[in-house]
């Protein structure tokens, strides 16, 4: 068994409309999120929303883990603490300013 302490998924928030995923933890492997940070790169101020899917299910109300939180322009906000995933478990997300709103996840990838 493996553990790897690392980013694990970095990029930018989809606009408003529908969640995308974000990230998927691979077969064979379980996650420990440890932080996620978001930054709005925009000019405006700016929602955001996180849920955690399990096995390719439709990121909805019962899956929220960051519910509606406002960014303010230029701003960020940053979650720490422990969240584990199993494999195939999904992060899905949004923002109103699509394309301007980053996030970063770092945790622990434990492979079999």
């Amino acid at each position: 068994m493996a553990e790897a302490f690392k980013k694990i998924v970095q990029g930018y928030f989809p606009a408003t409309g529908g969640t995308r995923k974000l990230y998927e933890v691979p077969g064979s492997t379980e996650l420990i999120i440890k932080s996620i940070n978001i930054t709005n790169g925009s000019g405006a101020d700016t929602e955001v929303t996180l849920y955690m899917a399990a096995n390719s299910e439709t990121a909805d109300d019962e899956q929220i883990i960051l519910p509606g939180v406002d960014i303010v322009a230029g701003g960020f906000a940053e979650w720490e603490g422990t969240m584990c995933m199993e494999a195939a478990t999904e992060i899905h997300g949004w923002s109103e300013t699509g394309g301007e709103v980053t996030f970063t996840v770092t945790g622990v990838l434990i492979t079999a």
